[in-house]
């Protein structure tokens, strides 16, 4: 069997014929810094800038209750509960949101740039500012035993613990 030694002409027709591409340049360090200062540039360009215009406590709410009512009719039913809660308004223009639980903090983290990007929009302010709280609950002590149902019990009614001493009466039973 003979080899045929292929020519430089038999090379170039395997390269057309299977569609190789030239191979891509992978990026250097230098290149990714400047494209990463070039769009921290051009986003700093972006940002909004807000004025300081007076805003009264109702010119406020008036625009919060709209924003949540945006939310309603959009579809976006658990932000509009969250947001639809306990809601203090101050004058130094801070919106103070009590929340039940943490759930709903995760709701508000991923809605609250667009909550002050509408409200600062809409009323031509920068310093309105958004505080969330989750309210404490209270550890109430699981009754379990006969005993400490009885022992709730006498607390709430004192002639409980008069009347199960007179019938000697036991609680554990």
């Amino acid at each position: 069997m003979e080899q045929s030694i292929p020519t430089k002409q038999k090379v170039k027709e395997r390269a057309t014929i299977t569609g190789l591409k030239k191979t891509i340049k992978i990026p250097d360090l230098v290149s990714i810094k400047a494209n990463l200062s070039k769009q921290e540039s051009d986003s700093k360009n972006d940002k909004l800038s807000f004025g300081n215009d007076e805003v009264s406590i109702k010119q406020l709410k008036t625009t919060w209750y709209g924003f949540v009512e945006k939310l309603k009719n959009d579809g976006r039913e658990r932000e509009y509960t969250t947001l639809n809660q306990n809601v203090d308004f101050r004058d130094d223009l801070s919106i103070r949101l009590t929340l039940p639980n943490s759930f709903q903090s995760l709701t508000i983290e991923g809605l609250q740039q667009e909550l002050l990007t509408y409200l600062r929009s809409k009323l031509n302010n920068g310093k309105i500012q958004l505080i969330t709280e989750i309210e404490k609950a209270e550890n109430k002590k699981m009754i379990y035993t006969n005993s400490e149902k009885f022992d709730f019990l006498a607390e709430k009614y004192p002639n409980l613990e008069e009347l199960r001493s007179r019938l000697d009466l036991d609680t554990d039973f």
